[in-house]
């Protein structure tokens, strides 16, 4: 089974946290793989446990040297909401750096579309792709993605839903100029 954690090193953490924490999942039965961190110090795990009560164990381990920003159970199936809806909860999560849920989340809107919209899903998903890849610190990687994205961005709709797509825009053009990966929001 499969969780999505975020999380903070407490002053009480010893030694580099991202071995820390993969030691203490491996303590439980647990595995925590592919780390992505945030611009402000979290560190974001997959937490593979074999049941529920095992992921309970391996959090109640962790408590005592991190803080716990979030747990996300990727084991359920989406729930279906209508468009605008998944839009904005899109543009919460990368608001919140949590770049792969924005991703899933757009995904699944854009297996059901056509054309411009589709296309602008696309490019969305592939500025989400590369923000994960920023995040695991493979910067080359994630500026060859958001080259990606910024062709399919190229589209006339200037909105889609909560989203103004000429912000996401110039932004994705002012870091492929620079070459330098910096956050923004939108």
């Amino acid at each position: 089974m499969r969780w999505l954690l975020r999380l903070f090193p407490t002053e009480s953490t010893g030694g580099p946290f991202l071995s820390s924490m993969k030691s203490v999942a491996r303590s439980v039965g647990a595995e925590a793989r592919n780390p992505k961190w945030t611009s402000y110090g979290a560190l974001e795990l997959d937490v593979f446990c074999p049941t529920a009560a095992d992921l309970e164990t391996f959090l109640a381990t962790v408590k005592p040297i991190a803080k716990i920003e979030f747990v996300t159970d990727l084991n359920r199936a989406p729930v279906h909401l209508p468009d605008d809806e998944i839009v904005s909860n899109a543009k919460g999560l990368f608001n919140a750096e949590r770049y792969w849920e924005c991703h899933e989340a757009l995904e699944g809107l854009w297996r059901q579309k056509q054309g411009d919209e589709k296309r602008v899903l696309q490019g969305l998903i592939l500025v989400c792709a590369a923000y994960v890849h920023h995040q695991k610190g493979e910067n080359g990687v994630a500026l060859s993605v958001l080259r990606r994205g910024a062709k399919m961005l190229e589209s006339p709709l200037k909105e889609y839903g909560a989203l103004n797509l000429s912000v996401v825009r110039s932004n994705v053009l002012l870091i492929l100029e620079t070459g330098t990966m910096a956050g923004f929001r939108i």
